[in-house]
């Protein structure tokens, strides 16, 4: 009888020890998961901040272009146009 006893003993710890496991590795993937997401967050926060840099910076120059053509096309009576020109090879 106490060989059996012994056995399911065994077999509880070995099958807490499995639950115990799969806790402590949904744990860690609780951890990391978390600590992946803060990263991305960084990550946005940063490529945002440097989005709004180069929009202001386009904004202003866009402005910029406008107003000297604005100015151009007071003094000339054709209006100025953009043209693309390009090399076929």
């Amino acid at each position: 009888m106490l060989n059996r006893d012994h056995e399911a003993t065994d077999l509880s710890r070995s099958s807490r020890s499995r639950v115990g496991e799969s806790l402590r590795r949904l744990q860690q993937n609780i951890e990391h998961t978390r600590q992946t997401c803060g990263q991305a967050d960084e990550q946005f926060a940063a490529w945002h901040e440097k989005w709004s840099d180069r929009r202001d910076q386009i904004t202003q120059r866009l402005e910029m272009i406008d107003a000297q053509l604005e100015q151009l096309s007071r003094h000339n009576r054709h209006k100025p146009q953009l043209s693309l020109v390009g090399e076929e090879g």
